[in-house]
């Protein structure tokens, strides 16, 4: 975060607009069709640039109405029609629709994941991101900061993503659990450290090879831990990069496939 988001939220405000008058113009539609019409298109377009771009809260509470309107008109409701129909509970007569705030939050919660998973760069900017944030608002973890989060305004918590990301889940009414930063995470391993333990452990890993999914394990470092020779279950070995970006194979790096294949070992 953050770049000159004008006109990316322009452009989903455009869409989601041009959405919300598509079945009005197409009364053709049945209502199932015009809400899966809606689910498939609305939340992915918020999504997409949702966790990278600032959206100012009169602008937000904009997208919301349109958010709202495209869906009374699926159900060809009247404009007037409260929202509460759409923000209540099925067990209290509402439609429940995951609003907005709700996409964005789930939406940054998993971009900041995947800031922190690879280290690529932007794991070391997120945690400069990060440490920054519980420096200026005096806190300890990610816990603490999401509670002090539920008192700041929306604009005020935009300034970061960490601290945008607590505020959403303290206004939505949830807690996230979780410390990005664990010295015991995948992630946080030296590239030497975790290719000597797959090394003594012989966790299969999967990979995509040779047009197939193949397990393969760790046989032996090279380079000064730059590279790993791997063999998998049919004796075949090829090497894989621990840092870096292989151009020319294609494989994944190291952590990036103990990841993928154990996608809870963060």
């Amino acid at each position: 975060m953050w770049l000159d988001s004008t006109a990316q939220r322009r452009y989903v405000l455009d869409g989601i607009t041009e959405l919300a008058c598509f079945p009005r113009k197409n009364r053709d539609l049945t209502i199932e069709n015009s809400l899966r019409l809606i689910e498939c298109t609305l939340a992915p377009l918020l999504a997409f640039s949702g966790p990278v771009i600032i959206w100012p809260e009169k602008e937000f509470k904009t997208l919301t109405a349109a958010f709202v309107q495209c869906h009374k008109e699926a159900w060809q409701m009247s404009p007037n029609t409260s929202t509460a129909l759409f923000i209540f509970p099925k067990d209290r007569g509402g439609l429940h629709v995951k609003m907005p705030r709700a996409i964005i939050c789930s939406a940054t919660w998993v971009h900041l994941t995947r800031c922190c998973q690879f280290d690529e760069g932007t794991r070391q900017l997120a945690e400069i991101t990060y440490k920054d944030t519980l420096e200026k608002h005096g806190c300890l973890d990610m816990e603490d900061l999401q509670f002090e989060a539920e008192f700041l305004t929306w604009d005020q918590a935009s300034l970061n993503s960490f601290t945008f990301a607590c505020h959403l889940t303290s206004t939505i009414g949830i807690r996230v659990h979780r410390d990005s930063f664990n010295l015991d995470w995948i992630a946080s391993a030296a590239n030497v450290d975790l290719a000597e333990v797959m090394i003594n452990t012989q966790h299969p890993i999967h990979i995509h090879l040779q047009n197939e999914q193949k397990w393969a394990t760790v046989v032996e470092t090279k380079e000064a831990g730059k590279l790993v020779k791997m063999r998998t279950e049919n004796g075949d070995t090829f090497m894989m990069k621990t840092e870096g970006q292989d151009t020319i194979t294609g494989h994944p790096t190291l952590r990036e496939a103990i990841q993928r294949s154990f996608p809870t070992l963060v």
